[in-house]
């Protein structure tokens, strides 16, 4: 507890920061996105920007960023005749996200990494009282969705946040100060409320960031000496989501919801136990390896609880494919934000009953226009190829992934959590200061204004 105070009161004295941490805090609880607020809050961290003297940004991320959120507009324009009737509005907090990062110092930018992580692991801590005390008392299994409430967001917010815990104590290596050591303990919370959302297409997203910090392992020394790190950070995904199953087949499998509770408990212990468990993995590699191995059975025990998962797969390849033949219905401005439902409830083939196409790129190109489609690819791309950590970038490749079969990036918590974890704007930046980084907050301020309107007044 000491340590996290600390650390608030350290994001206090640095108020950009603090702003970042608070805005992703909002974000998350908005869900899918309420516009009034998100917009409102856009407002207050343009108010901020205004206060900034100078930025550090990357312009190959932040102008495609900023070019996508204009397609965006142009489509609502074109389908609605207002630049504010879609979801671009909500959406422009991403780029000021990005921008007030490049404000910071190295030092205030990696606390502000820290913070997020720590966030997570809180969440993650919030949705395992949440689902224990509900099944044990109210009983039943549903997959948790925590403050996402939609349990594969939120299972992919977990995975990213995972990324970010582990990126956050490679760089506290040595270091054993109270804030380490809480950072450390909730990794084993984060996982355990992973496999609380029974989310495979999260899972899928893991084992995918996985495979890069494998790839770059390998890529910076002899195979040898790559396989141990993978096989220890394997060990410590099967034995913390491992727990989950656990938790979730006492509450699911047994006449007796309240067993829930023990299982918490042995949750809660082993979180207390995790930096001597990451000891005993460093020193015995070959138990490393065993426990990995075992991830085989606890992959196995998650598709057993949730058996759908591999219809529900096809049924998101069937919609990419019927959602791509309206890629040319209207190849500059799409057919207009959440119009996609409505053609696909009128055109005589399977009706799909959601919001989104299960694969972000398509639908963006779908309801934006593929001009929109490009800008955000060439952005997601250039956030990949930059040359931060391989932990930052797994993170954000796992996001990555998840989005070519779910919908996470219109979750703007989530989006904003992948930027933060992920973001490193002053590598290869440009310094921006006095009147233009003015003006960008100017005009992202009036973007805010015009979506807070439209949101209030319809």
């Amino acid at each position: 507890m000491g340590g996290a105070l600390g650390m608030l009161d350290r994001l206090l004295d640095r108020h950009t920061a603090a702003c970042a941490v608070l805005a992703l805090f909002i974000l998350t609880w908005c869900g899918a996105g309420n516009p009034a607020i998100v917009c409102l809050l856009g407002l207050l961290l343009c108010a901020e920007g205004f206060t900034q003297r100078s930025a550090q940004a990357d312009l190959w991320v932040l102008l495609p960023l900023a070019g996508y959120i204009l397609a965006g507009m142009l489509s609502s324009l074109a389908a609605y005749g207002s630049v504010a009737a879609g979801f671009s509005a909500a959406q422009a907090v991403l780029p000021v996200l990005y921008l007030l990062m490049a404000c910071l110092s190295r030092e205030d930018l990696d606390l502000l990494k820290k913070a997020c992580a720590a966030w997570t692991g809180l969440t993650a801590a919030a949705s395992l009282l949440q689902y224990t005390f509900t099944t044990a008392v109210h009983g039943g299994s549903a997959r948790s969705g925590g403050i996402l409430v939609n349990p594969n967001a939120m299972g992919i917010f977990l995975v990213v946040g995972w990324f970010a815990l582990l990126h956050a104590g490679a760089r506290s290596a040595g270091d054993r100060s109270r804030r380490t050591a809480l950072l450390l303990r909730l990794e084993p919370l984060v996982l355990a409320a992973l496999a609380l959302t029974l989310s495979m297409g999260s899972f899928a997203a893991m084992a995918a960031g996985v495979l890069w910090l494998a790839v770059s392992e390998l890529r910076r020394g002899a195979p040898r000496q790559a396989f141990w790190p993978v096989c220890r950070l394997l060990a410590q995904a099967s034995l913390g989501v491992g727990s989950g199953v656990l938790l979730l087949l006492a509450a699911s499998r047994t006449d007796a919801p309240w067993l829930a509770l023990p299982a918490l408990g042995c949750i809660l212990a082993l979180a207390a136990c995790w930096p001597a468990f990451l000891r005993f993995l460093e020193d015995l590699p070959a138990m490393a390896a065993l426990l990995a191995a075992l991830g085989l059975l606890v992959a196995a025990a998650a598709v057993f609880l949730r058996p759908s998962s591999i219809a529900t797969f096809a049924e998101r390849l069937e919609m990419m494919a019927s959602a791509a033949q309206y890629l040319a219905a209207r190849p500059l401005v799409g057919v207009g934000p959440y119009r996609w439902r409505l053609l696909d409830l009128a055109d005589g083939g399977t009706y799909f009953n959601t919001w989104h196409i299960h694969n972000a790129l398509l639908h963006v190109g779908v309801e934006l226009g593929l001009p929109a489609m490009a800008l955000l690819a060439a952005a997601v791309l250039r956030g990949l190829l930059k040359r931060n950590s391989p932990g930052e970038r797994a993170g954000f490749f796992a996001f990555l992934v998840h989005n070519l079969m779910d919908t996470s990036f219109f979750y703007t918590g989530v989006a904003a959590l992948a930027l933060i974890a992920a973001g490193e704007p002053q590598a290869g930046g440009r310094k921006l200061s006095g009147l233009p980084l003015k003006l960008c907050f100017g005009a992202s301020a009036a973007v805010f204004a015009a979506g807070l309107c439209h949101a209030l007044l319809g």
